[in-house]
């Protein structure tokens, strides 16, 4: 009876201790928790994903991978189920990625969810796309990029050799021969602009009606060849200043701009210089004629002598 005793006592102790290791192995596997399954569906390649792979839910681990099969229904589908904590409540616009864990050639399931809390929960079982990650886009699109990229280089060369062309067809020494005449007229037409100025100043003390007439309309002349010197001028600049953009960008035929420069604008110079010429060489007839007779200035201009045959004709010769 002992004996039976004994064996019983043993038995029930080898059956709690029995029971005692499976609770503390349950316990800290962490099986006791609750989960839910969920299953990942993919029509991309899942390269480095495997059973027991980690499931995480934006960066955090929460489940893991439980099986990976094609689906026996669609051609190139990959179902893969997972297992995540029932504390994770996935809505039904949840979607996952396929990423690496850095060098190992290892990957795991990423999952995502919306911020919309309006948007229906989930059910258990239920499921989740798998989208194309940022790597699996740049794989897609890599094809398409090289094309892009060489036919920027095909441009590029293409205008590298225009811009060649265009210096070598540029001639240096007719630009540089056009910039100098424009140097040579702009220095010419500055003189006498002056000059037009010292005689404005003379004329101001003249006061005859007589000479205020012909002063007028010397005036008048002068004061127009003045005015249309100006844009003239402004003329030049403009012209000089387009000319040196044209040879910055080689936007513009300079073949073309130096016929404009020496058949239409020097000509337009060197006739506005002639006129300006005559009026000053009438100005200074004008001053010399007051300096002679100073007292035209308040009689007028004296009369003409008589000649041969008029009444009060004195001949030199007569004592």
């Amino acid at each position: 009876m002992e004996n039976r005793t004994y064996a019983i006592a043993v038995g029930l102790f080898t059956l709690l201790l029995g029971l005692a290791l499976l609770l503390s192995f349950w316990w800290l596997s962490g099986d006791h928790r609750q989960n839910a399954n969920y299953t990942v569906v993919s029509s991309l390649p899942v390269t480095g994903l495997s059973v027991e792979s980690t499931v995480r839910y934006r960066g955090v681990n929460v489940g893991k991978v439980t099986s990976i099969h094609l689906d026996q229904t669609a051609r190139n589908v990959i179902r893969i189920e997972i297992r995540v904590i029932d504390e994770l409540h996935l809505s039904e616009q949840s979607h996952a990625e396929l990423r690496m864990q850095g060098v190992t050639g290892l990957a795991f399931i990423d999952l995502d969810d919306t911020d919309d809390s309006s948007v229906p929960l989930l059910a258990e079982g239920g499921e989740i796309p798998l989208r194309p990650s940022m790597m699996d886009k740049l794989l897609a699109d890599g094809p398409q990029l090289v094309t892009q990229i060489e036919t920027l280089l095909e441009s590029s060369n293409a205008l590298a050799n225009t811009a060649n062309q265009l210096l070598n067809s540029v001639d240096h020494e007719k630009l540089h021969q056009t910039l100098t005449n424009l140097e040579l007229a702009s220095r010419k037409l500055e003189p006498l602009l002056n000059t037009a100025s010292t005689t404005f100043e003379r004329m101001g003390n003249m006061a005859s009606e007589q000479n205020q007439v012909m002063l007028s309309e010397t005036l008048s002349s002068m004061q127009k060849t003045a005015d249309a010197a100006h844009p003239l001028l402004n003329e030049l600049n403009e012209t000089a200043r387009e000319f040196r953009s044209m040879a910055q960008e080689i936007g513009k035929d300079s073949r073309q701009l130096s016929h404009t420069l020496n058949d239409e604008t020097l000509p337009r110079i060197h006739e506005l210089t002639s006129h300006m010429n005559r009026d000053l060489t009438q100005f200074s007839e004008l001053l010399d004629n007051l300096e002679q007779h100073p007292q035209s200035l308040l009689l007028g201009k004296p009369p003409a002598r008589p000649g041969p045959g008029e009444n009060g004709f004195q001949s030199d010769m007569n004592p």
